[in-house]
């Protein structure tokens, strides 16, 4: 599986614009359909939504036989090669020059199939900031176990012991009858034990949340042997007993990261809004937002999931607008070397070539089935979330900056 979505993103986009022979980007459903195990609708909807971009108006020359040898490797890697525990795999690929990447996710993603001058990447770094690597540290007063989760998938798990004492009956355990306070100063020495190598492990890791599992004793007693800049990491506690299998784990702590992460896309959009305007370090609205993601002042990109909005590029200079092709060069430049692009995406590749955070928006409220139920018909608009409603308001797009717009700082569309 593939887990080091940041490097691979800043490899992706790093890519040459190719104009005349687009990039593929596929998005693959490798997922089962509920109650049929042996049946995968992601390759053949792949291969429908592909064949329909082979056989549309532009379906002719270099760019045809590029994208159909890219149609036929993904078909092959979709027959042999995906990785079992996948639930789905991104595919960017240009035969025309030499690109052809798989990425298998341990999370699912809707098959979808796009054409341009660059690879969209969009759902990777959706992939990447609403599955990213966290921690789970369950604990009693003799064991404690370490586990790093990412794509709803545990990774890796380090298991730490405290001693043992030797009661009058010669049976293993902490000490409770002959030596009540050594037994109370091994507990206290392990969990200090545990704190730092918890401080240790997520020392490199600064962007790792913690969740604290366990009794509410053993709990409370680590937190408070962990440095003030652990705790700070803290996002909650559960009641997990140590014996809980890899699954449960990740069952119960995956709701809090979600709520954490929804408290996380509210903050950016409020920091974006409450801090725009003139000399402020931040930008609403695809034009400001835009502009700042080309002077590299973008600190965090933040945008919802279902923002969509024309555009155009000249990647000789390179220069972007918003909106239809514009009747002449804004920057007198070469017509010819103006192409239309998908605004949102090249939104997210400026991102990351300028190494901003990227916060994609969940804009639809998680619903239950007792509530779908309560939906009057199918395809009735459901519920946005409060941070999407928010971001509304600003056409859906805004970013926190590292220094703020000039007053008289040329827009995007110049």
């Amino acid at each position: 599986m593939r887990t080091d979505l940041r490097q691979t993103l800043e490899r992706l986009a790093a890519l040459e614009a190719s104009v005349d022979a687009p990039y593929l980007t596929a998005t693959v459903s490798w997922a089962h359909v509920y109650e049929q195990p042996g049946r995968r609708p992601g390759p053949d909807e792949f291969s429908q939504a592909a064949g329909r971009l082979v056989d549309g108006p532009k379906g002719r020359g270099e760019a045809t036989t590029s994208l159909q040898a890219d149609i036929d490797r993904i078909m092959a890697y979709l027959e042999s090669d995906v990785p079992d525990e996948a639930q789905g795999v991104v595919f960017v690929a240009c035969h025309a020059n030499g690109v052809f990447e798989a990425i298998p996710l341990g999370v699912e993603v809707a098959t979808s199939v796009a054409v341009g001058p660059t690879p969209v990447l969009t759902e990777l770094a959706r992939t990447m900031e609403e599955h990213a690597t966290y921690a789970v540290l369950q604990v009693d007063q003799r064991e404690a176990k370490l586990a790093f989760i990412t794509q709803g998938r545990r990774r890796r798990e380090v298991d730490m012991r405290g001693k043992h004492t030797t009661t009058a009956e010669g049976e293993g355990g902490w000490s409770t009858s002959r030596n009540q306070d050594r037994a109370e100063e091994q507990v206290d020495q392990f969990f200090s034990a545990v704190a730092e190598h918890v401080e240790q492990a997520l020392r490199s890791r600064r962007d790792v949340l913690l969740i604290l599992a366990g009794e509410d004793r053993a709990t409370h007693a680590l937190r408070n042997a962990l440095h003030q800049s652990i705790q700070d990491r803290v996002i909650g506690t559960l009641n997990l007993e140590m014996r809980s299998s890899a699954q449960e784990v990740v069952d119960a702590s995956q709701p809090m990261m979600d709520a954490a992460e929804r408290e996380r896309e509210m903050r950016a959009v409020t920091d974006a809004r409450d801090n725009a305007g003139s000399g402020g370090a931040g930008a609403t609205g695809p034009e400001d937002t835009l502009t700042a993601l080309q002077t590299g002042q973008v600190l965090t990109l933040v945008m919802n999931d279902d923002f969509e909005a024309d555009g155009w590029a000249d990647f000789t200079m390179p220069a972007f607008g918003l909106g239809e092709m514009p009747d002449s060069h804004p920057l007198a430049g070469d017509m010819a070397n103006l192409t239309a692009v998908q605004l949102s995406a090249e939104m997210v590749r400026l991102a990351i070539q300028s190494d901003a955070e990227i916060e994609i928006v969940q804009t639809d409220v998680p619903v239950s089935m007792d509530e779908q139920m309560d939906i009057p018909e199918a395809g009735a608009e459901r519920p946005r979330s409060e941070a999407a409603m928010a971001l509304d308001e600003f056409g859906g797009v805004a970013a926190v900056l590292r220094f703020g717009l000039d007053a008289n700082q040329s827009t995007a569309n110049m």
